[in-house]
């Protein structure tokens, strides 16, 4: 019994804080003489307050629980003009978690096992009353822990609700799918991004959705999400295939779905960047461009400095000279520098008048040209000169690569490659010249390797596609070639790259752009 008072004792404040009331209202279906008899019993646990309220009759029971809802029912098992079934009955449809405790004069084993079947807390004789409070006690109790239990499902029901709502709403697509990739379930937002409706994306795997060099990338953050304490992992960049069959750009947080209760495998949150990756990278495309125009107008600005100041100079000095001499020999001999020096500064215009043509972009037509068909047009020019260093060629470009881009630009390239490395081979071995395109990103890629002189490409990196600079002892070289050719590259928004090394050979990849 002390036992029962130290336990009835350290759960009175627990019970009473979640019945949420200072008082515990009792309905006792019953004569009112026995209240008197409850009240002593069940003195014996403290820190409740009791407030008993009796009726005799089945339609009053009724009213009072409706007009003051009571924490535990006593109920008697017969009375003349109510059945204590009757009550139980209408007790257990309509308020099932009001504790019902049968406390009769009446002593039948069947008639308790039947009121227990039908849902009554416990059944009591009145001459075992001093069992009553350990009954009440009991009775409390097993309500006490059916609220929390109705409590914690109606906030496990409102939570989902809640969460089902932030993702059926979600702007964001969410995924949910199993270890082996199956996606499970998928928001209604997945229409919207990925063009799919959710009964087409629900069932296939994940991995058909990813574009698969972006694969090492999500199979990493699996890895870590298995393997560490780490409850989420974001992707700031992958490419999703949508379903019109185009890639779009998306930044990923991969969560560990075995922390959400009927999940096992992960769940993915996803959201479109692809404007804003498109922004970021114009953005670069641009300060690339800026960068570029900018270096070309400050080449532009030496070679006219440079170049028209020595003309101007040589001319000035000549002038001078005539100015002094009376020497008819020597006046013809400055006549011819003078001429010489003006042919000089005539083809510098030309030049210089060509790099602004370029750069200008002024009407460039722009066409669809098989690049297979210019570049042995090219090659058929040339035969000639290959032939005479018994040069070979190595020809791999699709027959159906077309590329849009100017005409006279393609043929001005394609001639400046193939003839440089016609004229830097390798005096020692025979050329080997191997033509192959490829795609990268947003570009068709054209290979021109060779295995000629070579040059030391760290040393001249800055000045490689410089107007006038050359780099072998060959007396016809001008240095106008690869500049011109980057410049009309550039152009038409492509670019061009060079490897190799001193007697290595060298190897061009010029970007067009699609």
């Amino acid at each position: 019994m002390h036992n029962l008072q130290s336990q009835i004792e350290n759960t009175t404040c627990e019970i009473k804080y979640k019945i949420q009331e200072k008082n515990i209202k009792v309905l006792v279906l019953d004569e009112e003489s026995i209240i008197p008899e409850i009240k002593e019993v069940v003195q014996v646990l403290h820190g409740y307050n009791f407030i008993f309220y009796n009726t005799t009759c089945g339609n009053e029971f009724k009213e009072l629980i409706k007009k003051n809802k009571p924490n535990l029912i006593i109920s008697e098992l017969h009375l003349n003009e109510v059945e204590g079934k009757e009550q139980l009955d209408y007790c257990r449809m309509v308020y099932p978690e009001i504790p019902f405790i049968i406390f009769s004069s009446h002593t039948c084993n069947k008639s308790a096992l039947d009121f227990l079947e039908l849902g009554a807390t416990d059944f009591l004789t009145k001459d075992n009353s001093s069992a009553l409070p350990a009954t009440i006690y009991k009775a409390l109790r097993q309500s006490l822990e059916k609220l929390q239990i109705k409590e914690a499902k109606q906030q496990r029901w409102e939570d989902a609700q809640r969460f089902k709502g932030l993702i059926e709403y979600s702007h964001d697509p969410v995924i949910t799918y199993d270890y082996d990739g199956t996606i499970t379930y998928a928001s209604p937002a997945i229409e919207r991004v990925l063009g799919y409706k959710v009964e087409e994306f629900v069932g296939t795997n994940v991995i058909e959705h990813i574009h698969p060099d972006d694969l090492p990338i999500r199979e990493n953050a699996y890895k870590m999400l298995l393997e560490s304490e780490m409850n989420f992992e974001t992707i700031n960049e992958e490419r999703l295939l949508h379903k019109n069959g185009h890639f779009i750009w998306a930044k990923a947080v991969i969560s560990d779905a075995r922390l959400i209760p009927g999940i096992e495998g992960f769940m993915t949150n996803f959201r479109d960047i692809t404007v804003a990756k498109n922004k970021t990278r114009d953005l670069n495309n641009t300060i690339e461009i800026l960068t570029s125009q900018n270096n070309r107008l400050l080449n532009f600005s030496y070679i006219v400095s440079h170049n028209l100041r020595s003309h101007t100079s040589n001319i000035q000095s000549i002038i001078n000279y005539l100015d002094i001499t009376d020497d008819p020999k020597e006046q013809l001999e400055m006549i011819q520098h003078l001429k010489e020096v003006s042919e000089a500064l005539n083809e510098t215009m030309i030049n210089l008048n060509e790099v602004v043509s370029i750069q200008s972009g002024e009407n460039l037509k722009i066409e669809s040209l098989s690049l297979r068909k210019y570049a042995l047009i090219s090659l058929k020019t040339l035969k000639s000169k290959l032939h005479a260093i018994n040069g070979k060629v190595h020809f791999d470009i699709d027959k159906n690569l077309n590329i849009n881009f100017n005409k006279s630009y393609l043929e001005s390239i394609l001639h400046n490659l193939f003839y440089n490395a016609i004229k830097y081979s390798h005096p020692e071995r025979m050329l080997n010249l191997e033509i192959s395109t490829f795609e990268e990103e947003d570009f068709v890629v054209l290979k021109v390797k060779d295995n000629g002189l070579g040059l030391d490409i760290k040393k001249y990196k800055n000045k490689l596609f410089g107007m006038y600079n050359t780099f072998h002892s060959n007396k016809n070289a001008k240095g106008l070639g690869l500049f011109m050719s980057k410049n009309q590259i550039e152009a038409m928004k492509g670019k061009i790259e060079v490897e190799g090394g001193i007697d290595k050979g060298c190897t061009f990849k010029i970007y067009f752009k699609k």
